[in-house]
């Protein structure tokens, strides 16, 4: 047992006292200490920062609403914005209009979650008498300008839900974006070859007369496990259609989309990519060449969908992804496959007959947070 004299205790009150005393002395000291930590950092980030706001955020006026709630900013239903992205090959060949890319993505404005449902592009729509990724072009066809509504009508066929905005991309665009990040990290979880992947540039070729029209295509191969990928290699590993076995599945094709867009989300919030005001500026005009939207867009708008991205990094949120497919003999999807003789080519449509079933489990998914 330890014993602890009188005179010890005294001098451990004393110290004490003096500590107390003079205890408000350490807090100024700790204060000035953290005021020239910020004035440092302040110094060293002056010119960026300035050049983030004067040349990326398009001047003050988005900046006072940079942390505005985009729930009294965005046009919504139920508290929801949703974002119809699209990918199309681009250029002049025929097919160029088709939209083999079509995502719906959700944005719950009040709880900063944001669902993504990858939309097959060969489900069968009625009323165009063609596949989904038809309505675009058959809408550009009929009239200049009408691809949007023609393409958005068709979608909320199938989600029962408003479109807010569509965005395009083409793959030049796709591209040049990742290749500005500096490529993206994807975990290709099966080995898979197409042997019949398009050429750029060779879709009119006519191969020296061969009926096959072999030279229109290469042959890719891709190895399981982390790879990093550049432009090129995303848009192969994303648009592969021809692959053996599960791989050349429709589907097999949307969940790799779905991995590339989780990649190009997590490098363009990264600090290599926020705090790197030339890039920043980069993607700004890369933006204003290859993305499309349906509607012009005002610097609120912007500004709002900004500072949902920063809240809905800050909390480390990850995006719900969903699944339309045609699922397993235990497990049935929403999709059914039916013969060709219906409608004279491979197509996907409604299990159930309508999408009344589809629609209200897809409501309740993008509630269930």
């Amino acid at each position: 047992m330890t014993i602890i004299s009188h005179n010890s205790i005294t001098a451990l009150q004393k110290c004490k006292r003096r500590l107390l005393q003079h205890v408000w002395v350490s807090r100024i000291l700790l204060a000035v200490g953290f005021i020239i930590f910020f004035l440092g950092i302040g110094v060293i980030f002056a010119r960026p920062v300035k050049y983030l706001v004067d040349r990326v955020l398009i001047g003050p006026r988005m900046v006072s609403t940079f942390f505005s709630d985009p729930l009294y900013t965005l046009p919504s239903y139920g508290g929801r914005t949703n974002i119809l992205f699209v990918g199309m090959g681009g250029g002049s060949h025929d097919g160029a209009l088709l939209t083999d890319t079509m995502i719906f993505i959700s944005m719950d404005l009040k709880h900063t979650e944001v669902n993504m449902l990858s939309i097959p592009r060969d489900i069968w729509v009625p009323s165009l008498s063609a596949k989904i990724n038809a309505a675009y072009m058959l809408g550009e066809e009929k009239s200049p300008g009408g691809g949007y509504p023609v393409m958005e009508d068709a979608v909320y066929e199938i989600v029962g839900q408003p479109i807010h905005y569509v965005v395009s991309l083409d793959f030049y665009g796709f591209v040049h974006l990742i290749d500005l990040l500096g490529g993206v990290d994807i975990t290709v979880d099966r080995e898979f070859t197409d042997t019949q992947y398009p050429i750029a540039g060779k879709e009119i070729d006519e191969c020296n007369g061969d009926p096959l029209y072999r030279c229109r295509y290469e042959t890719i191969t891709f190895k399981p496990g982390l790879q990093h990928m550049d432009g090129a290699t995303a848009l192969k590993f994303s648009r592969s259609r021809h692959a053996q076995g599960d791989e050349g599945t429709d589907f097999a094709r949307s969940v790799r989309q779905q991995k590339v867009i989780q990649a190009i989300k997590d490098s363009l919030i990264s600090s290599q990519v926020l705090l790197n005001p030339k890039k920043l500026m980069d993607l700004k005009n890369l933006g204003s060449k290859y993305v499309k939207l349906d509607r012009e867009m005002t610097d609120q708008e912007y500004a709002a969908f900004a500072g949902f991205g920063v809240s809905f990094w800050r909390q480390g949120k990850e995006i719900e992804v969903m699944t339309l497919d045609t699922g397993s003999e235990d497990n049935p999807g929403f999709l059914v496959n039916p013969s060709i003789e219906k409608y004279d080519q491979w197509v996907l449509e409604p299990r159930a007959g309508t999408w009344a079933e589809f629609q209200a489990y897809f409501r309740q998914q993008l509630t269930s947070y």
